[in-house]
């Protein structure tokens, strides 16, 4: 269950946008001349260099950002629910993929479009984690038929490989230049249950994938094995699949490949360090989230980063930021390579953002933390207390990013009387069959967008959002009878819909919550975005979305304000933040570009003191992360910075489209 949000409604609390008539023609940017490949500066993997979402362009400056000017604008012709994308570059071309996987390049000068690429994927699919595509990676090889390509994995689980020249398939990679990734991870319930959301890794001649499951469904879910193939044919060359060491694959659950099933998956992007030949792996939760048979302990890889061998997939080091994860925790964000200059000495490090908004620094080659960690005591209780550790990794105070939730802070006190009804306590509070408010929550104090680093000065520029949920477990006894006909797929739908209100009236559930079956653990699980009943605003209160800059070595967050404001919901727009998905990007010249708010504008901050130098409107809000490029000229380089607008019908508020909107002096 990744990036499960729904955020604030429009309610009582919603108008007109008092400044909707000032937004500019976007569709009158978009290009009317014949585009070309051009000569850029480098983003050739999402991430950037890395996974630093760090431009080291210093065209556009503090000083004369605020002549920042939109570009061009293009748009894909494809509207989903989710609009993630953020593009690469390569062989002069601007590449991105669409929700429903329709790869494009672009001008990068001019947004002129140069071809497209339609996977035909079933768009009658329900994928568990919405239609998706956070991005391409391309790769140069030397196959004379294809030498530049695209590698793109899907929602309906194929891997494909595409000519970055021509649009055109690598006939040479699998089979007409596709590889299937869900034939032999075990059985799949319902087309869509098994998709992949990221980008996959470029390792030498290797291609690593991983896969994005539902993993509240059941606990025999389809393996989360990371596989490695030849870039050049799709031959496979290794599999790991994530189960813990002295597994028994004789006598536990495996697909017919003999991948143990139920492991935990690989959903956010990995990355590289090509010169040590290591890639590492953001998992999740092993299956299902919130609840598991005792026996075998399917999250020892879970919740982790986890470091192999690029070239034979062998397990390096592994650091846990969640023993046992039962609060889907899972490492949401890529983990981001830098070297940093630590008590003098150049480390290799690993900055590992997580849900909980702990940032870990660990150093790269072993795992160990080069930021102290301490192992805190943490509550123990419910039906779960007999598999809950006892203690929590915890980073220094400057590296807690979240807030905890506390109660009667309502916006107008709106949440006061279901703040009486449920439990709240800090970060690893456990469960029960009694409502818990979760902040930070499932969504995540950060999730996919991560962080940006600029690891010459050590600082990390974090966003994040303070949305609670309340969540709680059910178990199936004495709930059989209902359980029977809700699930009973032949069933009258009718008489389903009908067991189903008299389930939801007998447990308390909301209007809209959603319920995991966890079939083969003793519990379901029922949780809801927790929003006042009135004006539809997270009960947490204001800020609802933070951004801020923390100092490695020195150990402390230089500044930390509100994010956004609500000026998509309300006529005069207030100071509250807006909670949205997304992250930064952070340029060499000190400036933080995000968008990453429900509220539709694109904004630049001052990375030493977080002035805000410049905001743009955004035709949809930018739930994405952006990237920034150069492009030479005759009349010299222009440095460009490229956001995907396309929205969150989840939040309710702001709407859903396709435009890619780039930005110039």
């Amino acid at each position: 269950m990744k990036s499960t949000i729904v955020l604030a409604k429009q309610g009582l609390f919603a108008a007109c946008c008092l400044f909707a008539s000032c937004s500019p023609d976007f569709d009158a940017h978009q290009a009317t001349v014949e585009g070309q490949a051009r000569p850029t500066s480098a983003w050739s993997a999402y991430g950037g260099t890395e996974g630093r979402k760090f431009a080291s362009l210093e065209r556009i400056t503090k000083e004369n950002v605020d002549e920042l000017e939109l570009a061009w604008t293009y748009r894909t012709g494809d509207v989903a629910d989710v609009f993630q994308n953020t593009p690469v570059l390569a062989e002069g071309r601007l590449l991105l993929c669409t929700p429903f996987n329709k790869v494009i390049a672009l001008d990068p000068l001019t947004g002129a479009e140069l071809w497209s690429f339609d996977p035909e994927i079933d768009r009658n699919l329900r994928p568990a984690n919405e239609f998706n595509c956070r991005s391409v990676t391309p790769t140069l090889t030397e196959d004379r038929e294809c030498p530049a390509r695209v590698l793109m994995a899907t929602n309906d689980a194929r891997l494909v490989a595409i000519n970055t020249f021509t649009g055109e398939r690598c006939q040479g990679f699998g089979e007409q230049g596709e590889v299937e990734l869900d034939q032999d991870v075990g059985a799949i319930d319902w087309a869509g249950e098994y998709q992949v959301t990221s980008p996959p890794a470029i390792a030498g001649d290797l291609v690593i994938v991983g896969s994005a499951i539902s993993d509240g469904n059941r606990v025999d879910a389809p393996s989360g094995v990371v596989r490695a193939y030849n870039s050049v044919s799709g031959e496979l060359v290794w599999a790991f699949d994530l189960a813990p060491p002295g597994f028994d694959y004789k006598n536990q659950p495996v697909s017919s490949s003999g991948y143990a099933l139920g492991t935990p998956n690989v959903w956010a992007p990995m990355v590289v360090d090509a010169s040590r030949d290591m890639v590492f792996l953001p998992t999740g939760n092993p299956s299902p989230d919130y609840d598991r048979p005792p026996g075998t302990n399917m999250a020892h890889y879970g919740s982790a980063v986890v470091a192999l061998r690029a070239s034979t997939g062998e397990v390096l080091w592994h650091f846990n930021t969640v023993i046992n994860d039962y609060w889907d925790f899972d490492v949401p964000a890529q983990p981001v390579l830098a070297n940093l200059s630590m008590n003098g000495t150049e480390v290799p490090a690993l900055i590992q953002a997580t849900k909980m908004g702990h940032i870990f620094i660990l150093h790269r080659v072993t795992g160990k933390p080069l930021v102290e960690v301490g192992y805190q005591p943490v509550p123990v209780s419910g039906p779960l207390s007999d598999r809950l550790s006892e203690v929590q990794p915890f980073p220094p105070s400057a590296f807690q990013t979240s807030r905890s939730y506390t109660k009667n802070e309502s916006v107008f006190g709106l949440c006061d009387d279901l703040d009486a009804e449920s439990l709240a306590g800090p970060v690893f509070t456990p469960l029960s069959d009694q409502w818990t408010i979760g902040l930070p929550s499932n969504m995540g104090a950060i999730n996919w967008g991560g962080v940006a680093v600029d690891e010459r000065r050590g600082l990390v520029v974090v966003n994040t959002n303070n949305v609670p949920f309340r969540t709680k477990l059910i178990s199936r006894l004495g709930a059989q009878e209902l359980l029977a006909v809700i699930e009973d797929s032949g069933a009258d739908p009718a008489t389903r819909r009908e067991a189903r209100m008299a389930f939801d009236e007998r447990y308390d559930l909301p209007a809209g919550a959603e319920l995991a079956p966890q079939r083969g653990a003793d519990h379901l699980m029922a949780r809801h975005p927790y929003l006042d009943p009135l004006v539809g605003m997270p009960c947490a209160g204001p800020p609802l979305a933070e951004i801020m800059v923390i100092d490695i070595e020195q150990g402390t967050q230089l500044w930390r304000q509100h994010h956004g404001s609500t000026r998509n919901i309300t006529l005069i727009p207030l100071p509250f933040g807006m909670s949205g998905m997304g992250g930064s990007l952070l340029t060499e010249s000190g400036l933080i570009f995000i968008g990453a708010s429900a509220e539709k504008m694109l904004r630049a901050y001052d990375v030493d003191n977080g002035d805000r130098l410049w905001q743009h409107k955004l035709p949809f809000p930018g739930n994405a992360t952006p990237m920034s490029y150069t492009v030479g000229t005759p009349q010299g380089e222009r440095q460009f910075v490229v956001i995907a607008a396309g929205g969150d019908s989840r939040a309710g508020i702001g709407g859903e489209g396709d435009f890619l909107v780039a930005f110039s002096l």
